[in-house]
């Protein structure tokens, strides 16, 4: 068996056995099959967002939020481990199940520090369920 993620024993039970309802075969499958293209599309996009957007807010004095640039920084990271658990992703290997998951305790790390409770709730409670729904699916 391979090693488990951070957290990944104590929420897998949350977002499986114990989750209120269970996502069909078929719509696991087809998640499975279409997110590597929709993250191909959407994790380039966000970075160039960030890149311009992050460009500006340095030239403004943003960095001297520490609280703001730390989120940036987090997000950046997701981002970034995202991207390269995109071609894991078309194989479906169980390390580019991990890359999202840690990219998404990121994100989830970056929303808790700029207060964005909504975005805690939505990825933690959406974002994690999702994955762990389809963590089958990536075991090879």
């Amino acid at each position: 068996m391979t090693q488990q993620a951070v957290l990944e024993p104590e929420l897998a039970p949350l977002f499986t056995e114990k989750a209120p309802f269970q996502l069909p075969e078929e719509f696991r499958e087809g998640f499975a099959k279409y997110v590597p293209y929709i993250a191909v599309i959407f994790l380039p996009l966000s970075m160039l967002a960030i890149i311009f957007g992050g460009g500006v807010a340095i030239l403004s004095g943003f960095f001297l939020n520490l609280r703001a640039s730390l989120s940036l920084l987090l997000v950046v990271a997701s981002l970034i481990i995202g991207v390269l658990a995109i071609p894991g992703l078309f194989k479906r290997t169980r390390e580019s199940w991990t890359k999202m998951y840690v990219a998404e305790l990121l994100y989830i790390a970056s929303a808790i520090i700029s207060f964005d409770i909504i975005g805690v709730i939505l990825s933690f409670l959406l974002g994690l369920y999702l994955l762990f729904q389809v963590r089958g699916k990536y075991m090879v």
